[in-house]
């Protein structure tokens, strides 16, 4: 008899039959509890879930219906939060779509991996041949280098379904706001922020009649998918027009660049740890955080100001010019040393 339990989650819209092979293979090959969640699917699908309840008589199997369509993140929320409150006994899951693109080989193998690492973050990562249907081609890469810019994490398969999560990342999950597939992003998002060990194994590719029966929808979901990720670098926009204001008015008053830089610090910085706190890096130890934050920002500000001073000197161009290259140029070196270094969850 195992110490410690886990489960198999699958949140199903509109499934076919390829739920009830799953369902079967897994029965067979694990003792783990297994938990459906019918995510309001139409009438078509009704047969599957009754050959759910009546075909599969067995305690591992626990059934949950929403009665209209959330989405695939409610979906795995609801689960996630059945399990905690309901079987606590659980101390990870494994999660995997109900269309059979996850291999039960696969499935076992990213569970024993949960197992022997249980509080990492395990993702199973497809091979992306040019044989791929485009649209899981272009998103993934897509969504690699986006990754890579704003979280500095090279993840080798953004999309994959197929996850091992701890009971604790999966209390961190349910305070996640999206609901559809945008949801497995912030999921990625905050595994980088939380510094989870991150572990990806290689699985099996397979796409079924060209990925037809997935609920993905490239244009619709993409963007939402994309809006997630960029909001990471929104507080920095929103801080920098403050910044460029109060840097005008200051110049129109008067102050030279280096005293127009420090006033413009000086009240943007309180925006900006408050937008970088709340929204981005979610810290706890503020008032540390907040001197090293200070005093960082003010340091850059001076350096800025410097080379801005220089580059009109030199290249001879207006003081707006000089001020937006000289930002844009350490928009990402000042997001990575804040991610890395300042707002620190280690």
């Amino acid at each position: 008899m195992k110490n410690k339990q886990y489960g198999f989650t699958i949140p199903a819209y509109n499934p076919d039959e390829n739920l009830l092979t799953i369902v079967k293979s897994i029965l067979a090959q694990s003792d783990n509890m297994i938990f459906i969640i019918d995510d309001g699917s139409n009438p078509k699908s009704e047969p599957i879930f009754r050959a759910l309840e009546q075909d599969f008589d067995s305690e591992n199997i626990v059934f949950i219906r929403h009665a209209v369509n959330l989405g695939k993140g409610a979906a795995l929320k609801t689960i996630f939060n059945h399990i905690l409150t309901s079987y606590p006994s659980i101390e990870g899951v494994v999660t995997l779509d109900s269309d059979g693109q996850h291999s039960i080989q696969d499935c076992l193998r990213v569970l024993k991996e949960l197992e022997e690492n249980e509080n990492a973050f395990i993702l199973g990562h497809r091979t992306f041949s040019k044989d791929i249907p485009l649209k899981s081609y272009v998103g993934n890469h897509i969504s690699k280098f986006i990754y890579k810019i704003l979280l500095g994490k090279n993840f080798k398969d953004t999309q994959t379904g197929l996850r091992g999560l701890s009971k604790s990342f999966m209390k961190e999950c349910l305070t996640i706001k999206s609901n559809r597939f945008e949801f497995e992003t912030e999921q990625l998002a905050i595994s980088v922020q939380k510094n989870l060990n991150i572990i990806e194994i290689p699985i099996e590719t397979i796409y079924i009649e060209d990925n037809k029966a997935s609920s993905f929808r490239p244009l619709v979901d993409s963007f939402k998918i994309y809006f997630v990720l960029f909001r990471y670098g929104l507080s920095s926009i929103i801080t920098a027009i403050v910044d460029f204001i109060v840097f005008m008015i200051s110049l129109s008053l008067g102050s030279n660049v280096l005293v127009a830089n420090i006033l413009a610090r000086t009240v943007s910085i309180g925006v900006q740890f408050t937008l970088l706190d709340k929204y981005v890096f979610h810290t706890k130890t503020k008032i540390l955080n907040f001197v090293f934050f200070a005093t960082y920002v003010y340091i850059m500000g001076v350096i800025s100001a410097m080379t801005q001073i220089s580059t009109v000197a030199y290249f001879d161009i207006s003081v707006i010019s000089a001020k937006i290259l000289i930002e844009g140029l350490l928009f990402f070196v000042n997001f990575a040393v804040l991610r890395l270094y300042i707002f620190t969850k280690k």
